[in-house]
């Protein structure tokens, strides 16, 4: 298993922008998620005032594809019709600061309710109307037959497993892949505390590259914090090395 990228969600306008591309700098292999609805990053919106801010500056800085929008409540259904949300369109029109795409859509939960599951074609059309933007879909249960169906279709995506559905619970086993060539990742209550213990279930199920994603942990009197969000990547990291250690031990012994 190879921890390739680590997503501290739930930053957001009450965050300090400098803050932010400082810890994007000294942590490479960092993604920042924020949640994206009408409702919180719509025109007018602080949070939408805020993220063309950051996007701006880290095109600036050149720091490219480290930002993924979260697609929520009426931003994710608008995409799965067919139509990229205009705000949506308008901060990837910034610069290549946006990395992927998240769509936090349920089947049987509110527009998706059972029966009424995205198109599969609608969507793909969205979908390659952003095509230099990975998207990531979740593989919670409800959305299993309509994973499967998309990737059999030959459609492109990246994997969140998460059964709590962003509740942040612990699983008691971390699923296997689901397929053997796209990028996957785990979330659900990942904390600074477990990641390590955590990584150690995934590493006996998942052999290749993975991502993981943190952020109800990640938060100090209900803000995001960047402390919290660092003792997370740096124990991910070290809990990293420690089992590459391990394998190359293991490889010598054998040869």
């Amino acid at each position: 298993m190879f921890l390739k990228t680590i997503v501290c969600s739930g930053i957001n306008e009450k965050n300090d922008l400098t803050d932010a591309i400082e810890f994007l700098k000294k942590y490479p292999n960092t993604e920042f998620g924020v949640q994206c609805s009408p409702r919180k990053a719509g025109y007018g919106t602080a949070r939408f005032d805020w993220l063309k801010e950051l996007l701006s500056k880290l095109e600036r800085e050149k720091i490219e594809s480290r930002v993924a929008l979260h697609l929520n409540e009426g931003f994710v259904v608008s995409f799965c019709d067919g139509k990229v949300p205009n705000e949506i369109s308008d901060l990837l029109k910034i610069g290549k600061s946006v990395g992927r795409l998240q769509l936090n859509f349920k089947i049987g939960r509110e527009h998706f309710a059972s029966g009424t599951v995205p198109h599969i074609r609608t969507l793909e059309k969205t979908m390659k109307t952003v095509a230099q933007h990975p998207i990531i879909l979740s593989a919670s249960k409800p959305n299993l037959p309509f994973i499967y169906k998309a990737y059999y279709r030959g459609m492109d995506f990246d994997v969140l497993f998460d059964d709590s559905f962003g509740e942040g619970i612990i699983p008691d086993m971390r699923k296997a892949p689901l397929f053997d060539d796209m990028f996957q990742g785990y979330a659900g209550g990942l904390s600074p505390e477990n990641v390590a213990s955590e990584l150690h279930k995934i590493g006996k199920v998942a052999k290749g590259s993975i991502f993981i994603d943190a952020e109800g942990k990640l938060k100090q009197d209900g803000s995001f914090s960047f402390a919290k969000a660092e003792q997370f990547v740096q124990n991910a990291i070290a809990s990293q090395n420690i089992q590459s250690a391990i394998l190359k031990n293991m490889e010598k012994r054998t040869k």
